[in-house]
């Protein structure tokens, strides 16, 4: 399969048309840094202007570093950390828990319309304007939860009188460190844009994957195993001006991704003493280390998830210049998997499937003063409505041979009473089945005022009215030792929230701005999705955050240099996350006391001489919980729980940077080469709340580089690697719970896709 992905590549690239090239120019045309323009705010404004941490990537930085997805912006974003299937965290706080019944703590906005669930943010980019990364609480103008933290995607919207067509064409290399060969990976994208009429114009793209990871499977093949991970999708999106003063935007998108690719082809790491795991990896040939990129499994591997979506959005000028929109927007995603939990080729606990049903509904409302008044805001109206309904089963025979199971005397509940039926399915398990539904109502709005010609000052607020039910069964099926208790739960909650902020900025030249501000975010309730005892109150309370920042925006020499810095400090309350009860025997969801995470954030952005430009970030940070009573032990710590006061929140680093230099050779003639080179340094992180030793990765270096050409008929050709020096890197490591459970730590690592090097051709063009 990977020879013949590749000869499709390479017929795919040998027969493209001739070509465009992309305007990947970061300078001005007299040289300066480009002005970047953003709507960090819900409006559009240029970044040195905007009065909080905004880091923005436009379509030329992702294609020139070769950023095809939400899960890949970390590497030119160091206050952003991405972990295993699209998790994120902002200055060190992300959402800690794998239950779908629980907001993000960092929320996704896609073309004005929050996400809510990281599932829908899944997919290749694909005509993307684009992306902001807003560091620290954001939900007072952006939908509901973005406690820590927002990444805001807005792609291109149809041209009027235009048309248009891109085409790019993608073929990787990739190393694959157990095997002799290489994976490899091919990504087409096509762009279309049509006017209609003098007044319309539909934009259609559409794309599609196929890529293999650096992973080997060595498992058994008898059963259904998608191993690759296969992408497509389309999205249409169609501008009408109906009148000078009342326009139309109407989106639809659908798009399916296919297999366990970087997501569930989990590897060993390590493996402590007495380890119920220990004969189950000898046979299956597997030898763990930090190096290891072999999995096994007997009982099935894919991951099949379809989403989409339509909304639209109508604006009003009035002729008083007051902005009347209104977006209504539905979105759905589809999910079904299964993965071999124990990842080996005997049935330890080789049935783990999930299958869930996701829709949301969400209208908003917005006025918007005019700008360049001395007072200008906007206020609006918010709904959203969401419901979940989700099964699935963790089991597994714990290693015994398959031929006990219809003999062995298990006995429903463990005890062998005499005459006991032989009615158990799996020898351990839990199942659950639950329906989850959400209710949000909010009112919000933030007014700026010009007192002078250089100061201003902005206050805002929101109100927040959540509520959400769920109906959970759970441990209906028959196990010898359930991983649960059984029963039913049904429980309901409701929370009002007001969230706030104030601040004021100074332009003490129109290139030299001071911003300060402080305020609150919110993060909604959730519940457990575990039941953990018969009386378990499931209820995980609202997360709440309070951010004070300050900040200089600077440009200098003719906006030839560049340089903004900033200084925060955040503490939130009741924080939500999710560990491990080895009393318990389950995952649960809880609220610890608190965490600060406070810190300074730079960028610095230069042209110092024509065709070369610098682009430099950095974070240090220092992020961790302030109290946390129920913290997880890790096996070995000698107890059940601690209180984790004073440990550092996972995925956090000390120090993140991003350096790039690009530079585009001036030539007289239509030929213009270009050569990039970036370095991603991030400092030691620990996955794990406990600190767990075996959860630690040292300091991480990421090289990339890439050369090419630009043409003036529209051609752009480039070669490139990312991840140059194949630094090996896993984007999470966790204990095996089964091993935890019994005081034995056996860690397990999962690898991305830039966790090894890759080497790569692009190819794009435009008529």
């Amino acid at each position: 399969m990977r020879k013949t992905a590749f000869l499709i590549g390479v017929s795919l690239i040998a027969t493209a048309a001739p070509a465009f090239a992309q305007d990947t120019a970061p300078a001005q045309e007299d040289g300066g840094v480009a002005e970047i323009i953003v709507s960090a705010q819900h409006r559009t404004e240029r970044l040195q202007d905007v009065p909080l941490s905004v880091t923005a990537l436009g379509s030329a930085a992702l294609e020139t570093r070769q950023i095809n997805d939400l899960s890949q912006v970390a590497i030119a974003a160091p206050s952003l950390q991405v972990g295993s299937d699209n998790t994120f965290a902002v200055r060190g706080v992300g959402t800690q828990a794998f239950a779908t019944t629980i907001d993000s703590s960092v929320a996704t906005a896609f073309d004005d319309v929050n996400l809510g669930r990281p599932f829908l943010a899944q997919g290749l980019f694909n005509d993307v304007e684009r992306v902001e990364v807003l560091n620290g609480p954001q939900g007072l103008l952006f939908g509901k939860n973005a406690s820590a933290g927002l990444l805001n995607v807005v792609s291109t919207k149809p041209k009027l009188n235009q048309f248009e067509s891109i085409t790019n064409l993608e073929l990787d290399s990739r190393e694959a460190p157990d095997e002799s060969g290489s994976a490899w990976s091919m990504i087409g994208r096509q762009i279309i844009n049509v006017p209609v009429g003098d007044s319309g114009a539909l934009r259609i793209n559409g794309s599609y994957s196929w890529e293999e990871p650096g992973t080997t499977f060595v498992g058994l093949r008898n059963v259904r195993n998608d191993l690759n991970r296969e992408q497509y999708g389309v999205r249409a999106k169609y501008l009408q001006e109906i009148s000078p003063s009342l326009e139309l935007y109407v989106i639809g998108d659908y798009a399916e991704s296919h297999g366990i690719a970087g997501i569930y082809d989990r590897t060993y790491r390590s493996v402590g003493a007495g380890s119920v795991n220990t004969d189950a990896l000898a046979i299956t040939a597997i030898t763990p280390g930090d190096n290891n990129f072999t999995f096994g499994g007997d009982g099935g591997y894919w991951r099949d998830l379809k989403l989409g979506g339509a909304q639209g959005t109508l604006t009003w000028t009035a002729p008083n210049g007051i902005v009347v929109s209104n977006i209504a927007a539905w979105k759905f995603y589809n999910f079904d998997s299964q993965l071999d939990t124990d990842f080996t080729n005997l049935n330890g606990a080789s049935r783990n499937w999930s299958h869930a049903n996701y829709d949301q509904f969400s209208n908003e409302l917005r006025v918007a003063l005019p700008a360049g008044n001395r007072l200008s805001g906007q206020a609006g109206l918010y709904y959203f409505h969401s419901t979940i309904d989700q099964k699935g089963q963790i089991a597994g025979n714990n290693y015994l041979p398959d031929f006990l199971l219809p003999v062995f005397p298990f006995c429903v509940g463990g005890s062998a009473a005499t005459g006991c039926p032989y009615t158990n399915s799996y020898f351990l398990g839990r199942d659950y089945i639950y329906s989850m539904k959400t209710d949000s109502y909010a009112a919000f709005g933030q007014l700026t005022y010009d007192v002078t010609d250089g100061l201003k000052v902005f206050a805002g607020g929101r109100v927040t009215r959540d509520e959400i039910s769920i109906d959970l069964d759970q441990v209906q099926d028959a196990y010898f030792v359930p991983l649960a208790v059984p029963g039913s739960f049904n429980q309901d909650y409701g929370h009002t929230n007001f969230s706030w902020k104030v601040g004021g900025q100074y332009n003490f030249t129109p290139d030299v701005m001071l911003y300060g501000s402080y305020g609150s975010g919110y993060k909604g309730p959730g519940f457990n999705d575990t039941a953990a005892t018969t009386d378990a109150n499931l209820i995980v309370r609202p997360e709440k955050s309070y951010t004070g920042e300050i900040g200089f925006k600077t440009s200098w020499f003719d906006r030839h240099l560049v340089f903004n810095i900033s200084a925060f400090h955040t503490k939130f309350d009741n924080y939500q996350v999710q560990s491990l009860d080895t009393n318990l025997q389950a995952f649960v969801v809880q609220n610890a006391a608190s965490v600060t995470t406070k810190g300074i954030e730079a960028t610095i952005n230069a042209t110092p001489v024509r065709g070369l430009s610098i682009n430099a970030s950095g974070t240090l940070l220092d992020s961790k919980f302030g109290n946390f009573p129920g913290a997880e032990c890790y096996p070995g710590q000698g107890c059940s729980s601690f209180n984790a006061k004073g440990l550092r929140t996972p995925t956090s680093a000390k120090f993140t940077s991003s350096l790039e230099a690009m530079y585009e050779f001036q030539t007289s003639g239509t030929v213009h080469p270009f050569i990039d080179a970036n370095w991603y340094h991030r400092s030691s992180i620990n996955y794990l709340i406990n600190r767990a030793p075996g959860a630690q990765v040292p300091t991480l270096d990421m090289i990339g580089a890439s050369a090419g050409l630009n043409l003036d008929n529209g051609m752009r050709i480039s070669i490139f690697c990312k991840n140059c020096t194949s630094a090996y890197n896993p984007n999470f490591i966790g204990l095996d719970s089964g091993d935890a459970i019994a005081g034995v730590a056996t860690y397990q690592q999962q690898f991305g896709f830039d966790s090894v090097r890759t080497i790569g051709a692009s190819l794009q063009f435009k008529f």
